[in-house]
């Protein structure tokens, strides 16, 4: 998957209306549940909506059975539905147990059972606070041995992304914390060796600057350490993370604004998002080559309407 498009550098930046035409690829993004099996399905569909008007191509949602209020397995089935009903976006579900709550290891179990029945389900999640993942290990574990791809999120320290590491996690939530583990002298940055493993195996680190800002996990977008960490090797993918704080469209408009990004930056982004999503490499790759000839036919446009100024 190492085709880009050539985009010639008068393109580097790009308006809003632009950003609203590319399509896109989130990995982190929670979705609302509450009700009845129709209030489910009707929330998850508007949801889908909203994301496919923006251009969102491809998503994997953070769907919570507990806020549903009713048994997990209808709740799963009402979602999926949904996430099946709307047409120009492929959403899936990654199933999202809290870790401070009792329910870990039943909505585990869950997982494995409606992903055999199912390819709309593609993965679990481990969110809520700050507290250490011990009491999840068998959980986890089920969910390794059957195959069942994992991202925890990471919005503490270092260790919390230490632990997670050792736990068998693919992705990591935010992960920000990672960066106290570089080491800072005259000859530059080096990673260390929780940091230097989570590069080297490709972890993704699932970023979302106007959240993290909102959490206050940075103090400012412009503090984001997502440059860094592109430069440095990493493995970052960005997504809204809550679509109530901010749209794609408009996390790649900061981007652009704070960051100077281009065309060729927004398309890394992509590309890495469909790299490290849990569908099917053979999936992955369609998606790549949709995303590929999207930016491909911009990029000619844009090379028309220069030559066209031109004269």
């Amino acid at each position: 998957m190492n085709d880009s498009p050539q985009i010639s550098p008068e393109h580097k930046h790009v308006t809003r209306q632009t950003l609203a035409q590319l399509p896109k690829v989130i990995l982190h993004e929670h979705l609302g549940a509450a009700g009845t099996a129709a209030d489910v399905e009707a929330l998850v569909r508007t949801n889908v909506e909203e994301l496919a008007a923006d251009g969102v191509v491809y998503a994997e949602l953070r769907f919570h059975p507990e806020l549903a209020e009713m048994d997990f397995g209808e709740a799963v089935d009402a979602a999926v539905r949904a996430c099946g009903a709307v047409s120009g976006i492929d959403a899936r579900l990654i199933i999202t147990a809290m870790r401070q709550l009792d329910n870990v290891d039943e909505l585990a179990r869950l997982t494995v059972e409606k992903r055999e029945a199912t390819d709309r389900i593609v993965g679990f999640d481990l969110a809520g606070d700050d507290t250490r993942l011990d009491a999840h290990v068998d959980a986890l574990r089920h969910l390794r041995e059957n195959y069942v791809p994992v991202t925890l999120h990471c919005s503490g320290d270092l260790a919390q992304i230490t632990e997670a590491v050792n736990l068998g996690a693919q992705r990591i939530g935010h992960g920000l914390s990672i960066i106290d583990d570089f080491e800072v002298s005259l000859d530059g940055i080096r990673t260390g060796p929780v940091s230097t493993w989570v590069r080297d195996r490709g972890l993704a680190l699932e970023l979302s600057p106007a959240l993290e800002e909102k959490m206050g996990l940075i103090e400012d977008y412009a503090d984001h350490p997502l440059t860094l960490l592109q430069q440095m090797g990493f493995a970052v993918v960005v997504s809204p993370g809550q679509t109530e704080v901010t749209s794609t469209t408009d996390e790649f408009l900061r981007l652009v604004e704070t960051f100077d990004y281009g065309l060729d930056e927004l398309f890394d982004l992509t590309r890495a998002a469909i790299e490290h999503s849990f569908a099917p490499v053979e999936r992955r790759q369609e998606l790549l080559q949709q995303v590929l000839g999207h930016y491909e036919s911009l990029a000619d446009e844009q090379d028309l309407d220069a030559a066209a100024h031109e004269h």
